[in-house]
């Protein structure tokens, strides 16, 4: 099992226990009720749901004749997935005499570990939900330096100076995400997308950073107090660690990654903070007050309770894990059947292609009159290449907005990048030839339709392992909001997708017609979104 975040503070606030305490029992209950496994009511020391799906162990120590640990808990809720991955956040918070003697009232420590039989599927490091609001109630700091989960943001010379000097304290343990702001003048979409990123990031981090933005007209003042070379250029990020050294390499230590990186995707921001800065928050070592405040809580536990507890949550993991193997074996077949509509199709291009050649050879057309959808390449490099493509040489048939593209950038870096780019380079297209049928020609059916019956060479395979109309019914009575996407102005539900392979995190791209724009419109094209099987 491996950390993957790790967040510890202290506090000023002498209710920080209870706070702990009653924002992580609400949050575990909250996941279990919403995916239709509730924790059984009560005050029982350890709360399972149906098949130990999720587990919440709390453990607790409250005694004010305690000099030393006044109050302390300990919350462990262990979330089963279907993939076979098991996600644990421990939650422990401490009080008393210890703490005081450290400099705070009470401590707060939060670790998120996983682990997955699954090797090709990534998992990231992530906050839990509940940490914003415990970091706003405890106010929480380390080595003197506020832990906020918000934006701060220092306006000209004299706010550079004030970020300059926490980012050289000597003692600052906590590391600073410091975004360039932009010019005055920055076109309104890269003010859009930097603000995302800000945001984003701000998220992402929370509990490992604390993330600043500094105006253009305080950048200069920042890059002379740190030295030259450790300052911040307009719309970049860089993380600032600990033990910043202005006679040092910035380039090896605290790295800038500059705006063009993420213009066309906010979230890498986040994504590409969280990456340096989670590895080493793993690394980070509890006070010494903690130890007492664990033998407090190991003489709560019944003797073998906690090894029962893991060993049933282990075995429920280990049947769910051979489900997965054997539905997948039954999904290799239906691939190889979709694989081979593919070469099928593939055949009907390559026809279509001789065919418009020895028209061209017989002077019967030329590329007077075609349109960009025509004359579109045949092959992406990666899903990346395939949305680029698109809006370069389908605009006309398929609007395509820029957000659509979600972890674009993390598809491509998968074994299967190439082929699933290839794959979705022929679906777009596939789209945009409907979109035409429909716009230009009077066509009246939907997407299905037309490709079970026009016999078009980029048809798209009609079976419902690689195209779906709707939804389940399920699906959508559990997460409709990750189905509702901005379509021509306001915020509408699309069910209708495409299914690239049905591997791991392979892509899905959900579509819609507008009957204003008579375009196809593109609502989503990324990785698998969450249904009853993920």
């Amino acid at each position: 099992m491996a950390t993957l975040y790790r967040s510890i503070w202290a506090s000023d606030d002498p209710d920080a226990v209870d706070a702990a305490d009653r924002a992580v029992v609400a949050w575990a209950e909250g996941i279990a009720l919403r995916h239709h496994r509730p924790l059984p009511s009560g005050s029982a020391r350890t709360r399972a749901s149906d098949q130990y799906r999720y587990v919440l162990r709390r453990d607790a120590h409250d005694d004010p004749g305690d000099t030393k640990i006044e109050k302390a808990v300990r919350l462990v809720f262990v979330e089963s997935h279907r993939d076979g991955s098991r996600w644990t956040t421990t939650v422990r918070a401490w009080s008393g005499g210890s703490c005081t003697g450290e400099g705070a009232k009470a401590w707060t420590w939060i670790d998120v570990d996983a682990d997955s039989r699954d090797l090709t599927e990534p998992l990231f490091a992530k906050p839990p939900g509940f940490i914003a609001d415990l970091l706003t109630t405890t106010a929480a700091a380390l080595g003197g330096v506020s832990l906020l989960p918000r934006t701060v943001r220092y306006h000209g010379e004299d706010g550079a100076e004030d970020l300059a000097g926490l980012l050289t304290l000597a003692d600052r343990d906590v590391p600073v995400v410091v975004f360039g702001g932009l010019e005055p003048d920055a076109e309104e979409r890269a003010a859009q997308v930097f603000d995302a990123a800000v945001q984003r990031t701000t998220r992402d981090v929370a509990g490992l950073a604390t993330v600043a933005v500094v105006d253009t007209d305080g950048l200069d003042t920042l890059d002379g107090a740190l030295g030259d070379g450790f300052g911040v250029h307009p719309g970049a990020m860089r993380v600032y660690l600990p033990a910043l050294d202005p006679a040092g390499d910035a380039t090896t230590r605290h790295l800038e990654i500059r705006a063009e990186r993420f213009k066309d995707r906010p979230a890498l921001a986040g994504r590409i903070a969280v990456n340096q800065l989670a590895p080493t928050s793993g690394m980070r070592r509890a006070p010494d007050s903690w130890d007492r405040a664990a033998e407090r809580l190991d003489d709560q536990t019944p003797g073998g309770m906690v090894e029962k507890v893991a060993r049933e949550s282990a075995r429920v993991t280990d049947l769910e894990t051979e489900l997965v193997g054997e539905r997948r074996t039954a999904e290799e077949v239906i691939e190889e059947f979709g694989d081979l509509q593919h070469e099928v199709t593939d055949l009907r291009d390559q026809l279509a292609a001789a065919a418009a050649e020895l028209a061209r050879l017989r002077g019967e057309r030329s590329e007077e009159g075609l349109e960009g959808i025509d004359l579109a390449p045949s092959h992406a490099r990666d899903c990346s290449d395939a949305a680029a493509l698109a809006r370069k040489h389908l605009s006309t048939y398929l609007d395509f907005p820029t957000e659509a593209g979600v972890d674009l950038e993390l598809l491509d870096r998968q074994a299967a990048g190439p082929a699933w780019g290839e794959q979705s380079w022929r679906a777009l297209r596939a789209l945009a030839f409907y979109s035409r049928a429909r716009s230009r020609d009077g066509y009246d059916g939907d997407f299905f339709q037309w490709c079970w019956n026009s016999r078009h060479p980029m048809a798209w395979p009609a079976n419902p392992r690689k195209l779906a109309m709707r939804e389940s019914k399920t699906v959508m009575e559990r997460w409709p909001e990750s189905r509702t996407f901005p379509v021509d102005g306001e915020d509408a539900m699309v069910q209708s997708h495409i299914k690239i392979s049905s591997a791991g995190m392979a892509p899905r791209i959900y579509f819609t017609w507008v009957e204003r724009t008579r375009t196809v419109h593109v609502a989503y094209f990324g990785r698998h979104l969450r249904n009853t099987r993920t």
